[in-house]
């Protein structure tokens, strides 16, 4: 703690991170963090084809659904999540896309076919992990392969150059790692690592080539 004449001074930011770590509490009811579960750490396995549109897959992505909705509604932040990390340990993903009808794309069993050569780093946060921030270096664009949620067959391959499409790229990029078991905190030196103790950090953040 710093001082001032002798008296301490308390971080600027101390309501904020109460107030982070109150909303903490309440997604950690339904979301498994890092040590809590060991499939987090392992490969998902994938999802059979001719299961996608059987009635027990559909519940498990309306589960998911539901735990994306809820953790927007707690936090007002939340891209996307993956199975594993409400503890279904097979290969798919809701990812928050507001520009679509119904604002959840369902990614099943995705494939990356082509990376961009140009890497691009930025600070994420992992639902997982938080409130860690992890300035994580990944390619500018992917192109992948995957199954929609009636079990069709779709492509991923936009290379938008805004702030918005770049950060499109990157969340399907993380929520991929999350099914080979891998942590965005994986990516980066421990050192590299800061704690999320700012509300207008998710304004600020921007992207670096490296």
């Amino acid at each position: 703690m710093a001082f001032m004449k002798n008296n301490p001074i308390a971080p600027k930011t101390s309501k904020f991170k109460r107030e982070t770590y109150e909303k903490l509490i309440k997604t950690g009811q339904f979301i498994y963090q890092i040590g809590e579960l060991e499939n987090l750490r392992k490969p998902s396995r994938e999802v059979s084809i001719d299961k996608i549109k059987s009635p027990e897959f559909k519940s498990k992505i309306k589960y998911l659904k539901e735990c994306m909705k809820k953790y927007r509604k707690i936090t007002g932040l939340g891209r996307g999540i993956t199975a594993v990390q409400v503890g279904i340990p097979e290969r798919f993903s809701v990812v928050y896309v507001p520009e679509i009808k119904g604002q959840l794309l369902i990614i099943i069993n995705p494939k990356v076919t082509k990376r961009s050569e140009k890497f691009l780093k930025y600070p994420e946060m992992c639902m997982s992990a938080e409130p860690i921030i992890a300035p994580v270096a990944r390619p500018a664009w992917i192109e992948f392969e995957y199954y929609d949620e009636k079990g069709k067959k779709k492509y991923w391959k936009t290379k938008d150059n805004t702030k918005k499409g770049k950060i499109y790229n990157r969340v399907f990029q993380h929520e991929i790692d999350h099914m080979d078991g891998i942590i965005n905190i994986d990516k980066v030196e421990s050192k590299e690592l800061t704690l999320l103790s700012s509300p207008t950090y998710h304004e600020k953040a921007e992207f670096e080539q490296v």
